[in-house]
C-alpha cells in the first residue's frame, strides 16, 4: 500500500505528463504515454483492462477536433465518467479548439 506522500508524488508526475504530452512528438510522446498509463495503474486506475480507443486516438493526435468527434466523446463520457483517459482526451481537444480559434483570427 502506498503512503500519502508517494501518491502525491505520482499524482504530480501524472499532472506534468498530461500537460506536456500534447506538445510532444514521436518516441518522446510514446514513452510519456506509456508512463502515464503506468502512473494511472499505480494510482488505482484500471487502464490495462481496456484503453478507450476514442480517447487514446485523441491523446495520440490521430483525431482532429470536430463537432462529430465532440459528440462521440460526449457519448463515451456518459457511459463512463471514471475513465482515466477522459480528462486527457478533453484537454487535448480543448487545446486543438484553442489553436483553431487562434489561427482563425
Amino acid at each position: 500500500m502506498m503512503n500519502v506522500m508517494e501518491r502525491l508524488k505520482l499524482t504530480k508526475e501524472l499532472r506534468q505528463l498530461v500537460e506536456i504530452i500534447p506538445d510532444q512528438k514521436g518516441m518522446e510522446k510514446l514513452h510519456s504515454t506509456k508512463r502515464l498509463r503506468e502512473l494511472i495503474e499505480l494510482l488505482g486506475g484500471k487502464v490495462a483492462e481496456a484503453v478507450n480507443e476514442l480517447y487514446q486516438s485523441i491523446i495520440d493526435g490521430k483525431a482532429e477536433a470536430s463537432v462529430e468527434l465532440l459528440m462521440k466523446v460526449r457519448a463515451e463520457a456518459e457511459k463512463n465518467l471514471q475513465d482515466p483517459l477522459l480528462i486527457n482526451a478533453v484537454n487535448v481537444l480543448i487545446a486543438q479548439v484553442n489553436e483553431m480559434v487562434g489561427t482563425a483570427e
